[in-house]
């Protein structure tokens, strides 16, 4: 009868490499939020996943972490698996013992390249499972101060206001300003299907991204029914405020020049209230991240509020920042109140209005070889702040894979036995699978 050795451990190199991994990274865990201002704070927040986002956590845990880098950051990780995938191409060949030859390169190179394409249409297109955030306190709110639909000229098709507030539900938000590009389109879709009361769902707030020169200052605090936009420049906007005891006010947006801030923009009736210190977009991740000392600063000497925004268009499943605030009361309130109540708290409190709670990332790429070093870097952080479950998750999918290539590989062995050596009963020689 024909059997098989078992397989030296040696040959589970690959599941044995992935569990030390974790084991070693579990020892020195970070917290997979951070206090954007004061990182060393406690926090009165905790990001959950459901059970559908941990029972896939290793394409969970690697599509959260790539929608969260810089355009730096997504070359040099896409340089280091390339690096890893031509060593890992050539050690096979020369072990192997076949020639080099153009032809497979090639081939190998477009599939790979195909490959990671088809990894970022997944991290920007199909519905998945969100990790969102918990508050610890009923009086805390969480907040995105800017997002769009698709009544912005770039924003993703069929994300409408409702595709908005299930995206901003599913990731923990409790309100978001609909901030489109000179439209209230997708602000008054929202509010026709807000709930009676802020506690009872997320909320849709109105709000609307207009220009100042270079600048995109996101502006809230105005009746969309009452105001209409006669100019893509702000100033030339007709300003109505909506008859509550805080006025209009002026959100800086980045990516921009902090340090050309236009005087029109920090003196009159309407004017800035808060600057981003964390936007979702690309670019915005790369200057926050970059600048976050500076637009610290900025807020401090400006009386400032620092915000959060996802600066979402419908690409995605993975919010990067989220502004938290205290509201006592905010869940009975109508979505006016709390839209009054928001824009009150941030002109009488400034910069401590708002506690700012982020996804841990990679620090920015400071010279040549942190960009080269950055996919390591990636790579490191984002199994630093896995939690328990993703740590179980990641054990039981290396293993089960392994042991799934281990059935194959029999399976192809046993078909290769000569049908006419089995006929005669002859017993083939023994075969290490690992071999």
């Amino acid at each position: 009868m024909h059997r098989l050795k078992p397989r030296r451990i040696s040959g589970y190199h690959w599941p044995l490499a992935i569990t030390a991994t974790l084991i070693i990274t579990a020892v020195f865990s970070l917290s997979s939020l951070v206090d954007v201002a004061r990182p060393q704070a406690e926090l009165s927040a905790s990001l959950r996943t459901p059970i559908a986002y941990d029972l896939v956590a290793p394409a969970s845990n690697v599509l959260d972490a790539l929608t969260l880098l810089s355009p730096a950051q997504y070359w040099a990780t896409f340089g280091l698996c390339a690096a890893i995938f031509i060593a890992l191409w050539s050690y096979r060949r020369i072990r192997s013992r076949v020639p080099f030859a153009i032809a497979p390169l090639v081939r190998a190179a477009l599939g790979f390249a195909g490959g990671a394409i088809a990894i970022v249409g997944i991290m920007l297109v199909p519905s998945r499972p969100m990790a969102s955030l918990a508050l610890s306190d009923r009086d805390l709110i969480a907040i995105d101060f800017h997002s769009h639909t698709d009544a912005s000229h770039d924003g993703r098709a069929g994300f409408d206001a409702e595709r908005n507030r299930e995206w901003h539900s599913s990731s923990g938000f409790d309100a978001a300003y609909v901030t489109d590009h000179r439209t209230f389109d997708g602000a008054l879709a929202g509010a026709e299907r807000n709930p009676a009361t802020a506690g009872d769902h997320t909320v849709l707030l109105p709000g609307v991204e207009l220009r100042d020169g270079d600048e995109h200052p996101i502006l809230i605090g105005v009746d969309p029914k009452r105001m209409r936009i006669t100019s893509p420049d702000w100033k030339g906007a007709a300003v109505a405020a909506d008859g509550g005891p805080a006025p209009p006010m002026l959100l800086l947006s980045m990516p921009g020049d902090i340090l050309r801030i236009p005087l029109s923009m920090t003196t009159g009736a309407v004017r800035v209230a808060a600057i981003e210190v964390s936007d979702g977009s690309p670019r915005g991740m790369a200057q926050t991240a970059r600048d976050q000392e500076a637009i610290l600063a900025l807020a401090g000497k400006l009386h400032l509020a620092i915000v959060s925004a996802t600066d979402n268009h419908g690409w995605g499943r993975t919010s990067p920042a989220w502004s938290v605030m205290r509201i006592p009361g905010w869940r009975a309130m109508t979505p006016t109140e709390l839209d009054i109540a928001i824009r009150r708290t941030i002109m009488t409190r400034g910069p401590r209005a708002i506690e700012v709670i982020a996804r841990r990332i990679p620090s920015p790429p400071r010279g040549k070889l942190d960009v080269a070093l950055s996919g390591v870097a990636v790579a490191l952080v984002m199994m630093r702040t896995m939690s328990f479950t993703d740590r179980v998750s990641w054990i039981v999918w290396s293993w089960a894979l392994s042991l799934l290539s281990v059935l194959s590989a029999r399976r192809r062995i046993n078909l290769r036995i000569p049908a006419r050596r089995r006929a005669e009963g002859k017993t083939p020689p023994m075969v290490d699978a690992a071999a």
